[in-house]
């Protein structure tokens, strides 16, 4: 894929799971906005095409059910009900979509606790590797 993966609807619609799956993320400033698109674009873009493209349709299906089921897209539920259509995704009895929704829910919290600047705030503390002995 030749532009950012996160850009434009999808943007728009990563920040909508972002609030609803990590809620520290609703408190980020400027800076910190920029880095998670970062990041996920970043790792995104080291992925083959195939899986770009897959992860492209993911959010597609995501808002064909919350227009199915809630009558908008994701970004603009309510916050109850994106959290029921997550749940829907979670709780899947089709393999695809929940094992699709992990990946997209492991890039969400990607972007906001591989953030460096964060691990203070979010209470994590990075510890010092020791010597490593063979054995």
């Amino acid at each position: 894929m030749s532009k950012e993966f996160l850009s434009g609807q999808r943007l728009l619609q990563f920040h909508a799971l972002q609030h609803c799956l990590v809620p520290r993320s609703q408190k980020f400033n400027d800076v910190q906005k920029q880095d998670s698109i970062k990041l996920v674009n970043d790792f995104v873009g080291k992925m083959p095409a195939a899986t770009q493209r897959k992860l492209a349709l993911f959010f597609k299906v995501i808002n064909l059910i919350s227009i199915v089921t809630g009558s908008h897209s994701f970004q603009n539920l309510s916050s109850e009900k994106q959290t029921k259509i997550m749940h829907l995704f979670f709780d899947s009895p089709v393999g695809l979509l929940r094992k699709g929704f992990w990946g997209l829910s492991t890039l969400v919290k990607l972007s906001v606790f591989g953030q460096t600047s964060l691990y203070t705030d979010i209470g994590y503390h990075k510890k010092a590797l020791g010597e490593i002995t063979h054995v």
